[in-house]
């Protein structure tokens, strides 16, 4: 009994002496994961105001575009599909989840994709970010880059190998276009994780290391790599794609072309140098200026960098001046409609950014950052890493390894970094980009000396071949934006409607992602006929459209300047005025410069009675000098006469 009593009253004594040692270092644990952990609790924005933010901005780009739906992807918005304009406003759609027609930017994308590739500079010969962007928008859209339409071979058009690392096969070189064309390229190749073949152009470390040889001396990167100061945009942009590599311990040895002389580094060495020159280059309001304007993209551009790293943009302390942080800069731009100016001084290259009206490039660059910042907060992916969101189990290992980094102790102790060290490893590698404090056990790891075996992430970056982007709502948390396989009762009464009405490019969006749709529903050998009569409303559309342009040409290269019409015009003004009359109003709309076309019929006109008029003076005027002539003969010949008679008598 006594002997059970002296088990019993050790066990106790242990428990005690556990309890004692472990409770203080795990209520220090808990603080420091409290500080750490980024969540909207400790944000310094709450989650209801930068949905307000992100919501304004979409609702004043409506209206914009006047358009009174709950949709912004909307015929009129769609029509520009593929281009700036519309790209990063369904960027920013996917991106935060927001239910919109995806389906139909898709499916115009896709129609405008392939015709431009019946063309020899395919999307753009000069400018592989158009590949870039597209791709990116496809994705964020839940489309797949890959395989998206058919070229003149009937092959699938992928838009990931064409703008990346075959990029250089068929047109200009990726780098043609400067660093722009390294730093969209990787974002774009790392958007899903692609793999890269063997015996390609580019491989993801020839990216890499063209992006680190770029870099200035003062750490900092620029459009020309020759400037000796960098540009904030630029910077930031380099380091959003250099972010998935910060944790990787992989060196590089290059030519530094500012200075002409060979360095070895790793990724995390000049995104720690471009942070650094970022905090320095920070004005006291907290904003950025480019080319000595202040201006709330650069400051954007900025917060976008930071939160791809894993820094709190609103409470680094590098990140604030004089009590202003990144989003107080940005929040001085915003106007009472929802929108962003550029800036608030007028700038005479950019003659559309009045700092009293919202601006639409503004507004669209401030929009995607206000949601990689609410996907910083909400411990969601990045907003360049279309994936689908991290499992439950991925994140609490992630979570796992950045509590035991943090609890590294200042004295160096080499068992607890070996077993932080261990905790990291248990992270998939492709995840491990997200332990953002990996740093600094990489730093105590070299101070005991103790190997990092860690492997190169470049070397797993490849997951996917192709694949569909992920648009979980933010908001709401519900399902992706996905839409059905079947032909609803709306769907065939706006077919209907398309087959009645008179044909005007006003329904081309609409006719497009009907064929698409009906393309792919469960029952398509049903509506053969359908499909097949929208087939020829969309060949009519398409010779509407190239009147328009063809109009458009002729009027912009045979009549334009305005100011040296001549009569020897007026055919070709006559021939634009009767084309222009048999449009559509829709239509009309879209042909450039048709005020001064009149202008210039009426001034044509007037030079017709001018010369009428002066025609018929010169008329009148020679037939009163042959009246004169000849009343003056006459009045010679009576004279002449008279005078004979005069001498006969």
């Amino acid at each position: 009994m006594d002997r059970t009593n002296k088990s019993r009253d050790k066990i106790v004594f242990l428990l005690l002496i556990i309890l004692i040692v472990f409770l203080p270092f795990n209520d220090q644990l808990n603080g420091i994961v409290h500080a750490n952990n980024k969540h909207f609790e400790t944000a310094a924005i709450d989650r209801d105001q930068l949905e307000t933010y992100i919501i304004e901005i979409i609702n004043w780009k409506k209206s914009q575009m006047k358009q009174s739906d709950d949709s912004l992807l909307t015929n009129v918005f769609l029509e520009n599909a593929g281009e700036t304009s519309v790209d990063w406003y369904v960027l920013s759609l996917g991106r935060a989840g927001i239910p919109d027609d995806y389906a139909a930017y898709l499916a115009i994308t896709k129609d405008i994709v392939e015709k431009r590739y019946e063309t020899e500079e395919k999307l753009s010969n000069a400018k592989a970010t158009e590949w870039h962007r597209i791709s990116l928008a496809i994705l964020a859209a839940g489309g797949d880059p890959t395989t998206f339409g058919k070229d003149e071979q009937n092959q699938p058009i992928n838009l990931i190998a064409d703008g990346t690392y075959d990029r250089g096969k068929d047109t200009r070189p990726l780098g043609a276009q400067g660093i722009n064309g390294w730093i969209w390229g990787l974002i774009a190749l790392d958007s899903l994780r692609y793999k890269v073949p063997d015996d390609v152009v580019e491989t993801r470390d020839s990216m890499i290391e063209e992006i680190l040889s770029a870099q200035l001396e003062d750490g900092g990167f620029s459009l020309n790599t020759y400037e000796q100061d960098a540009t904030v945009d630029l910077t930031a942009m380099a380091i959003q794609a250099l972010a998935p590599y910060y944790n990787s311990e992989e060196t590089y040895t290059y030519k530094q072309i500012a200075t002409d002389e060979k360095v070895t580094k790793n990724v995390r060495d000049v995104i720690d140098e471009a942070i650094q020159l970022l905090s320095e280059m920070q004005l006291d309001d907290g904003g950025y200026e480019l080319a000595d304007m202040s201006n709330v993209e650069s400051t954007a551009q900025v917060i976008v960098a930071l939160t791809a790293v894993g820094i709190d943009p609103l409470q680094d302390e590098r990140f604030i001046k004089n009590g202003h942080t990144l989003l107080d800069a940005i929040l001085a731009y915003r106007m009472s409609d929802g929108g962003y100016i550029h800036a608030d001084t007028y700038d005479e290259e950019n003659k559309t950014a009045d700092p009293n009206e919202s601006n639409s490039m503004a507004s669209e660059q401030v929009l995607y950052t206000y949601i990689a910042l609410y996907r910083f907060y909400d411990d969601s992916r990045s907003l360049y890493d279309f994936r689908e969101e991290m499992s439950v189990e991925i994140k609490e290992k992630i979570q796992a390894a950045t509590h035991a980094i943090d609890a590294i102790p200042n004295d160096g102790n080499s068992n607890q970094i070996r077993a932080a060290f261990a905790t990291y490893e248990k992270v998939p590698i492709e995840e491990r980009s997200y332990v953002y404090n990996y740093w600094e056990l990489a730093e105590a790891m070299e101070q005991v000396e103790l190997d990092n075996t860690s492997e190169f992430i470049t070397e797993h970056m490849g997951e996917n071949e192709s694949g569909n982007g992920n648009n979980v709502n933010l908001f709401q948390q519900t399902d992706d934006q996905t839409t059905d396989n079947e032909l609803t009762t709306k769907d065939k009464q706006k077919i209907a409607y398309l087959l009645e009405q008179d044909t005007s490019t006003k329904h081309y969006v609409d006719v497009v992602t009907l064929i698409e749709k009906l393309n792919y529903v469960d029952d398509k050998k049903e509506h053969k006929k359908l499909v097949a009569d929208l087939e020829k409303l969309k060949e009519t559309i398409e010779l509407q459209e190239e009147e328009i342009n063809q109009l458009n040409q002729i009027i912009l290269n045979e009549l334009y300047p305005f100011n040296d019409i001549s009569i020897d015009n007026q055919e070709t003004v006559e021939e634009v005025m009767d084309r222009y009359e048999v449009l559509d109003t829709y239509d009309q709309e879209k042909v450039q410069g048709y005020e001064d076309v009149e202008k210039a019929a009426t001034q044509i006109n007037n030079l017709i009675r001018a010369r009428y008029i002066t025609m018929g003076v010169g008329i009148i005027i020679v037939g009163m000098s042959v009246l004169l002539v000849v009343r003056y003969k006459r009045r010679k010949k009576e004279k002449m006469e008279q005078k004979m008679m005069d001498m006969g008598e």
